[in-house]
């Protein structure tokens, strides 16, 4: 077969944070020798900003975590992207004493579930139970704040990392809570047996808050299970100091488009849209024992010289008519995610074994866990306006099988509606809110009508209110389904190193002779430092 040949010093794959920042690094360095590629409609990879003429919704990322050196805030600061009341630097507060009192004790167990009425009630943020009552907020947010305090304890605990041994964040969390509930209210949340009705709709509900805020960490560390994620690395992220959580006022696309301002036109002219990598092929004299091989090397027809590598790329802009060439190059940035590396680490790249077993251990080990969000957008609001955030507190029915939801045993996995963490209003497109699910992609699987009436289901139960009407327009993300992503973002679970990410960023074949090099978010935690750091 004879292919279409282009040849260029340095091919770019992925046109997502890594890949774009790596784009504009070039072209301030007056390198103009290079090609971008990338699979998808549209660039930004997992950021993804989405204009209607109402506003916008964040279909990926939606803030920036952290201030104080860190580059994508500067960017958003200097292009006055950053919202109101986000522009100064926020002093990151003093490490939390999980050792003062913690939990507001009830005077009685009926005063902690209210009745609610959508309309009337006041509250910012809400904690409801999937039988329509509300929970005190005093008595939330004083289990929320113990169960932050313990989550950011956890991050300080600083266990030797040459430690063989390792426990799960999971069980540290739910630990430690019962511990202080034993302590602070003298009861016993491992003692199932029902000798109080009040204790035990107590101990339910102590359960319901512990669960639900559970489910939010995994958002946060970007896995299915906090119960999967490793105390030992825990401490192991690089954070910015300052605000955790930016709002910027138009989305985070603009800080891309900010990104390659300077350099519009000489990036757009380097960029391939829907044009996806189908091989990256490099000579058999890299290695000591060269591959059998049961065709001919393309290698060997197109690139003459073992410093170059041969990219077969799919131009896919036409699916009726797919077509393949060759790029003939001598370096390539691959800036693709952790999960498509971990579906296609065997199938990507030849020889097969110039991939370093310490590489393919390394992609093994390190999770990669999948948040999706579904907007409701309505014709008005049925909610209050002072509302902006809606926890969905799935009390147990029985403390038996109270953490069998987070782990899907039994087949849970197919109440997939248990899984939606929050709901929140969004303040960026009007009439609209957005409920997050996290631990669970079979959802993924069904269409937007299905979705939607679901979603009415579980309002009208939280809400107590069968008047609520659907939503007119449905919109979710299907980051799992989409085969260029396969989820969000990486964490460490057990078993994982720290050593885990740099070995993932290592080129191929190897430091003095960087032919394929890594960048993005699973090799450094920063996808905008990686590319520089290539």
């Amino acid at each position: 077969m004879n292919y279409q040949v282009i040849n260029v010093k340095c091919v770019i794959i992925g046109a997502g944070m890594a890949g774009i920042s790596a784009s504009a690094n070039l072209l301030d360095n007056d390198y103009k020798d290079f090609l971008v590629f990338e699979a998808l409609e549209r660039i930004g990879g997992r950021i993804c900003t989405f204009n209607t003429d109402r506003g916008y919704l964040e279909l990926g990322a939606q803030w920036i975590h952290g201030q104080q050196g860190n580059p994508v805030y500067e960017i958003a600061q200097k292009n006055d992207l950053v919202a109101p009341g986000f522009e100064k630097f926020l002093q990151n507060p003093v490490a939390p004493k999980i050792d003062e009192k913690n939990l507001f004790p009830p005077a009685n167990n009926q005063s902690l579930l209210q009745t609610f009425n959508a309309k009337t009630d006041c509250d910012k943020t809400l904690f409801l139970t999937q039988s329509g009552q509300k929970i005190s907020y005093k008595f939330a947010n004083s289990v929320y704040d113990t169960l932050t305090k313990i989550i950011l304890g956890a991050e300080l605990l600083n266990i030797d990392p040459k430690s063989k041994i390792d426990n799960r964040v999971g069980d540290y969390f739910y630990d430690k809570f019962c511990e202080i509930v034993r302590n602070e209210m003298r009861k016993d949340l491992l003692d199932h047996t029902v000798q109080n009705l009040n204790d035990y709709d107590l101990k339910r509900l102590l359960n319901g808050l512990f669960i639900q805020r559970d489910r939010r960490e995994n958002i946060r560390n970007g896995c299915y299970n906090i119960f999967d994620v490793s105390l030992k690395n825990f401490s192991c992220y690089k954070e910015f100091p300052g605000h955790s959580y930016v709002e910027l006022k138009r989305g985070l696309t603009p800080v891309l488009d900010a990104l390659i301002s300077k350099h519009k036109n000489e990036f757009y002219s380097r960029l391939y849209l829907r044009h996806y990598l189908k091989k990256i092929i490099l000579s058999p004299e890299l290695i000591d024992v060269p591959d059998c091989y049961n065709r001919p090397s393309l290698h060997s027809t197109y690139a003459k010289t073992a410093q170059k590598a041969v990219v077969i790329i799919c131009d896919a802009s036409n699916p009726e008519k797919p077509r393949d060439f060759v790029v003939v190059c001598e370096h390539i940035l691959c800036t693709m995610s952790l999960g498509y590396m971990k579906e296609n680490i065997n199938i990507f790249l030849e020889p097969l074994s110039l991939i370093s077993e310490a590489k393919r251990l390394a992609i093994s080990r390190l999770g990669f866990g999948c948040t999706n969000k579904i907007f409701l957008v309505y014709e008005q609001p049925f909610w209050n306006e002072k509302m902006n955030l809606l926890n969905l507190i799935w009390v147990p029915e029985d403390l038996n099988f109270r953490l069998d939801k987070l782990n899907h045993r039994n087949d849970t996995k197919k109440i997939w509606y248990e899984d939606m963490v929050k709901i929140e209003v969004v303040n960026s497109h009007p009439n609209t809110l957005s409920a997050w699910m996290t631990g669970n992609i079979e959802f993924e699987q069904l269409d937007e009508k299905t979705i939607g009436l679901r979603c009415t289901e579980n309002l009208r139960r939280f809400f107590n209110d069968p008047s609520i009407p659907e939503p007119k327009f449905v919109l979710r993300t299907k980051w799992f389904t989409n085969r260029y992503s396969r989820g969000t973002y990486s964490h460490m679970p057990i078993g994982s190193k720290p050593q885990d990410f740099d070995e993932i960023a290592r080129p191929i074949p190897g430091d003095s002779n960087p032919i394929v090099m890594f960048a993005g978010e699973a090799t450094v935690h920063d996808q905008l430092d990686s590319n520089r750091q290539e």
